[in-house]
């Protein structure tokens, strides 16, 4: 239920940032309130794949940190088994951003609204690949570092969990600069 609050409340505030970067434009368009060009539907999509996964990175290390450092301590000594299980799930904010800046170098004067939605629709792959990959990754790396708690010689077995749940947050991205390569 946190999850979706959240992502309503995303959703307003990319709305309501659309509207005020807009607010001058009102009238050279009419009076109209909004406009739905290339350029804006372009940014759209490039802040949906840059805040959905970013805020998936930020729950999941949020739930990974928390288990970390719960664990240190019980046993500091394993801090460095701890901090990549612990900051795995941010590499999907990391993809989110790659895929934000992207869309945004592909916008250009003239750019038709067709490519604005083609544009907008690339920012969906990784924003909600990165938003549900990297809460479950983070659930994984938090479990995984219990394990490593029990017995310091299961991290590679931990980290390869980890893996198998970054793997759907790299087809994400992947499908992301794929549809971006198309405009």
């Amino acid at each position: 239920m946190r999850l979706a609050r959240l992502t309503v409340l995303l959703g307003i505030l990319l709305i309501a940032g659309g509207v005020w970067a807009q607010s001058d434009a009102v009238a050279e368009n009419g009076g109209s309130w909004f406009r739905w060009d290339a350029t804006s539907l372009a940014l759209f999509g490039a802040g949906i794949a840059v805040v959905l996964a970013g805020s998936g990175s930020s729950v999941g290390i949020g739930i990974s940190g928390g288990m970390a450092t719960g664990a240190m301590q019980e046993k500091p000594e394993l801090f460095g088994r701890f901090l990549p299980l612990a900051a795995a799930p941010g590499t999907q904010g990391i993809y989110g951003i790659v895929v934000g800046i992207i869309i945004i170098n592909k916008i250009s004067p003239g750019m038709s609204v067709d490519a604005g939605w083609h544009l907008f629709f690339a920012g969906l792959p990784i924003g909600f690949a990165g938003l549900l990959s990297g809460i479950w990754q983070g659930k994984v790396c938090a479990g995984g570092i219990g394990l490593v708690v029990k017995d310091a010689g299961q991290f590679g077995k931990a980290l390869v969990m980890a893996v198998l749940v970054e793997f759907y947050a790299l087809l994400g991205l992947l499908a992301s600069v794929i549809m971006t390569g198309k405009v």
